[in-house]
């Protein structure tokens, strides 16, 4: 197979990132128009509540890609040995999270609706809500395996119709048929059936000249040791990313609250970014040597760096006046100065992907899990300080100063060294210029003005500096057929 060059493989994730968002923005509506708000907000806690039972995957997703990419060298009867035995270990969790799932909801189901038609309604979608483990986890092995052979462009095209599919399915199965809850998530369910049987044939392609599946209870333990780590760092995680609005809430109020969350969410729709670099040069860095693992990393370092300025610099600039015209003024008057806080810690936490993917990829998840969990504590301390002395500015400062210890602490572990972040000095002097501006009253002009001076200063500096041609043709060894 042809090796394909990074920043292709970059853009095909960004893309898969963006359709999900784009699918949900042009459905949302019809949703709430259709199904009714009530309805809606009963769907959207059974996918937060699937989300969760979601942990049940044990990292073995990630530790199949892992594996696979770091085995690239293996015959491929070894591979598919791993890829089958994962896939059995994945069905047997999603089986066990299924049967989890269906006992705990049944007994609490009731209390999230307020008549006994809803509650009925709830009951009955429970048994089709089950199914999506088993077939959502098996998915997570697929999805695995396309990674760990840089099939980016495919794994992104099933996974955009898949999120199209997804969305759309429902409604008409709610449309055409008992118009009801039952009706839609049945909908959902084939729709997600449909999007792993795809993946499934994918697959196919690589796996057939290896012959009949094989099982290997050999590959077990490190699958689990490794997917084990993922999983305590995939349940930290969402704490440490959510605990500044719980407390927000406790200490300040729920109206406090939507001025943090807003921005918040606003502001991490940038990370797709650093997150479609990650999972292109994850396999990549899994296969090199050390030296070129680092060279790749570093030079990461800088052009993530620099597009990110490119991007934060001019969005903590307009972040007033864009609240203003989203929302309202007085919005805009409580929240732009803690959404530019945030805006600049999505720049330094996108820089952290690139320690953190190089951890993952080298073999260390270990690491990372043991980072976020030395984190949390401290953290908490910080928030109620921070939000005693500065309100919801003092959450966001918390939420930067604790993405800044994550970023210079997985460098320092990783294969990386805190001096190779030099070369980030000058984007995040064109962030914390920005900062500065907006702490000025302007007006749009001068915004205007302000932005596009940094912007091009920025790019000047992006295209001399950071080589961006000879990195976006790294190429590494690529997963093959034997």
């Amino acid at each position: 197979m042809a090796v394909r060059k990074i920043h292709y493989n970059a853009m095909y994730n960004l893309a898969g990132s963006i359709a999900p968002i784009v699918a949900a923005f042009a459905t949302v509506p019809i949703y709430i128009n259709l199904v009714g708000e009530v309805r809606y907000g009963l769907i959207s806690l059974i996918w937060l509540a699937f989300g969760y039972f979601g942990v049940f995957d044990l990292g073995l997703s990630r530790a199949t890609a892992y594996k696979l990419s770091s085995f690239s060298d293996r015959p491929l009867t070894v591979r598919t040995s791993i890829f089958y035995t994962a896939c059995v270990l994945n069905l047997c969790l999603g089986v066990l999270s299924a049967i989890c799932f269906y006992v705990i909801s049944s007994v609490f189901a009731s209390h999230f609706a307020d008549t006994s038609e809803l509650q009925g309604e709830i009951l009955r979608s429970l048994p089709w809500v089950a199914l999506f483990f088993p077939v959502g986890l098996l998915g997570g092995v697929f999805a695995g395996c396309l990674q760990s052979q840089e099939m980016f462009l495919e794994l992104n095209i099933q996974q955009s119709v898949g999120s199209i599919v997804l969305q759309t399915l429902p409604l008409l199965f709610f449309y055409y048929g008992a118009h009801d809850l039952p009706s839609a998530i049945l909908g959902a369910v084939i729709a997600r059936a449909c999007n792993v049987f795809w993946l499934g044939l994918v697959c196919m392609r690589w796996m057939y000249p290896a012959g009949r599946p094989v099982f290997r209870a050999v590959y077990i333990r490190g699958l689990f040791r490794y997917g084990g780590w993922i999983t305590v760092s995939d349940m930290i995680s969402p704490i440490l990313n959510g605990l500044d609005q719980m407390i927000i809430g406790a200490t300040l109020g729920p109206k406090a609250t939507a001025y943090y969350a807003v921005p918040f969410s606003m502001a991490s729709k940038v990370l797709i970014i650093p997150a479609a670099l990650n999972r292109a040069v994850f396999p990549r860095l899994a296969t090199l040597e050390k030296d070129r693992a680092r060279e790749i990393s570093e030079k990461s370092l800088q052009i993530i760096a620099g597009l990110m300025a490119l991007i934060c610099a001019p969005a903590i600039i307009f972040v007033r006046p864009a609240l203003e015209f989203w929302i309202n003024s007085e919005f805009a008057s409580q929240s732009h100065l803690t959404a530019s806080i945030l805006l600049v810690g999505m720049w330094i936490n996108s820089i952290g992907y690139i320690p953190w993917t190089l951890l993952q990829a080298r073999g260390r998840p270990d690491t990372v899990a043991k980072i976020h969990a030395f984190e949390l504590l401290p953290f908490v301390g910080l928030l109620f300080t921070l939000i005693y002395l500065f309100g919801l500015s003092g959450a966001a400062m918390a939420w930067c100063l604790r993405v800044t210890l994550d970023l210079l602490l997985q460098t320092r572990f990783s294969e990386l060294k805190p001096a190779d972040l030099k070369v980030t000095i000058f984007p995040g002097f064109v962030v914390v210029m920005s900062f500065i501006t907006t702490l000025a009253t302007l007006s749009l002009l001068m915004c205007f003005v302000a932005a596009i001076f940094l912007s091009l200063f920025n790019i000047a500096w992006l295209l001399r500096s950071t080589n961006i041609i000879s990195y976006v043709g790294l190429e590494g060894s690529r997963f093959r057929s034997k």
